[in-house]
């Protein structure tokens, strides 16, 4: 079973941990590699973002697995950042079913006209998941920070089944 928990300042550590891994910093770097980076950029509260870890119960007990993100934006959409930071946990599933259940609680709570994601065009493995979750690609374009943006949106109206 998987559920969010809004992410507190005592998270931090294992932020770090899963941003140091190699999975993560190939699609996720922007520089936090020290503890104080990590609490500067992500232990305070910051308008317009929620954060979340994601937690999964299973036989063994809970284990926090993930981080997940959503923004607003000034047009209404939603704009969503996500990582899987265990190395165990990917290509199970779990992202995928992770992904459905943000989507669906954004949808509840917020009720924007658009989802919106950001992956790299390099990264496979997340666009399949995306893919899987109900996202569709609709532009490629010059990333905020680096590289390209493979462009994908999960419209209000879709499914995420």
């Amino acid at each position: 079973m998987l559920r969010f928990r809004p992410l507190v300042a005592d998270d931090c550590p294992l932020l770090l941990e899963w941003l140091r891994k190699e999975h993560v910093k190939q699609w996720w770097d922007d520089g936090d590699d020290t503890l104080e980076n990590v609490v500067r950029n992500y232990g305070e509260p910051e308008e317009g973002l929620e954060r979340f870890i994601l937690v999964w119960s299973h036989e063994s007990g809970e284990k926090p697995i993930g981080y997940f993100q959503y923004y607003l934006m000034p047009d209404g959409s939603i704009g969503i950042d996500q990582m899987i930071g265990e190395e165990e946990c990917i290509n199970r599933g779990l992202g995928t079913k992770a992904i459905q259940m943000f989507v669906e609680m954004i949808r509840r709570e917020r009720k924007p006209t658009n989802i919106i994601l950001d992956p790299s065009p390099e990264n496979k493995r997340a666009i399949r998941c995306y893919e899987k979750a109900g996202f569709k690609h609709y532009e490629t374009k010059a990333g905020e920070k680096e590289g390209l943006a493979y462009m994908m949106r999960f419209e209000n109206g879709s499914r995420a089944s």
